[in-house]
Formats: structure tokens, C-alpha cells, sequence
């Protein structure tokens, strides 16, 4: 993989609450991912990547405990991956997504995504926020 680190770093800068998907199972994923995850969070960090930013989430369905898995999360990196590229952090595997929405970039980028992540779920309280 060959990150463009500062360009990444500052895509997600630019990046604002509005660019976010305002549904209550994503909204519980930014909330909650960087402090159930952090060396998951700080891997991103290190290609520039901002995990409470997604590009995409995929949840499954709730469990009788009360917690959301998340079958894959997606995140826009500037640079260039190997269609074979996997990492492993525990028991989150990385690797290039060759299946996601349209970035709509004409820039050198790829979709990193990463799985499995689960975290606790509540019902979101704020007006506006969707399930």
C-alpha cells in the first residue's frame, strides 16, 4: 500500500457532520468505534484516515444482547493498494474493497474496509437521526 498520508489526512478534515449518514446505527458506529477499537483507530490515524468518518457501514441485525455487528466498515484513502492487500488487527481483518458506493473522485484512491467490529447499541435520542 502506498498512502498518500497528507492528502487523506486532509480529505478528512474537510470532511464535516453533514457528509455523514444520519441514520441511528451510524451514528452509534462514530460514536462509539474509536474508544471500543482504538488500535484499530490509531492504524487508521497512521494512513490518515479518520475512523469516526466512514464512507460506508454495514450493519447486521441486533442481537439479544443489545450490541450491532458491523460486517464491514469503509474508509477513502488517497494512493494506491494492492488488490491482495490484508492486515490484521486481533480480530479485524483489512484489506481493498472492490464492492462499494461510487466515491465519485477522479483522483488515485482506494476504499480500505475492515471487519468484524461490534459495539453496544442505543437508541439514538436526537431529533433527526433515522434507523
Amino acid at each position: 500500500m502506498e498512502a498518500d498520508i497528507e492528502k487523506t489526512r486532509a480529505y478528512y478534515s474537510s470532511r464535516g457532520p453533514e457528509s455523514l449518514c444520519n441514520c441511528g446505527y451510524c451514528q452509534n458506529y462514530c460514536a462509539r468505534v474509536k474508544t471500543a477499537y482504538p488500535e484499530v483507530a490509531r492504524y487508521l490515524d497512521s494512513l490518515g484516515v479518520d475512523i469516526e468518518k466512514p464512507f460506508e457501514t454495514m450493519p447486521l441485525e441486533l442481537d439479544e444482547n443489545g450490541y450491532l455487528e458491523y460486517c464491514g466498515c469503509q474508509y477513502v484513502a488517497f494512493g494506491s493498494c494492492a488488490e491482495d492487500f490484508t492486515h490484521r488487527i486481533g480480530d479485524v481483518t483489512f484489506g481493498r474493497s472492490d464492492c462499494h458506493p461510487n466515491t465519485k473522485m477522479d483522483e488515485e484512491h482506494f476504499v480500505l474496509d475492515f471487519y468484524p467490529i461490534r459495539l453496544p447499541f442505543e437508541e439514538p435520542e436526537s431529533e433527526g437521526i433515522e434507523l
